[in-house]
């Protein structure tokens, strides 16, 4: 009997809690107060490695760029063809 209570009492709670998040007043505020400054915390915090992720991707291209030019280069110096398939 005291779990069917305990049960009843959740479920008229959880309804409750969902009624009211449901209004728009609510929303605004869980929005205004919880969601946004949460994603501007997360996103300062990841803004450093962001950059960092952006600076190493770009030096990994220049020197897959650079070690093209330079195997292109000493192809056409040594006259050395690739095998065409």
């Amino acid at each position: 009997m005291a779990t069917s209570l305990k049960v009843s009492l959740f479920q008229e709670l959880l309804d409750l809690s969902i009624e009211q998040i449901q209004k728009e007043e609510n929303k605004k505020k869980i929005s205004t107060y919880i969601i946004e400054p949460s994603f501007t915390y997360i996103f300062d915090r990841l803004y450093p490695y962001i950059i960092l992720t952006a600076i190493v991707f770009l030096l990994l291209l220049l020197l897959f760029m650079l070690l093209i030019f330079i195997l292109i280069r000493h192809q056409q110096h040594n006259g050395i063809k690739f095998v065409d398939l």
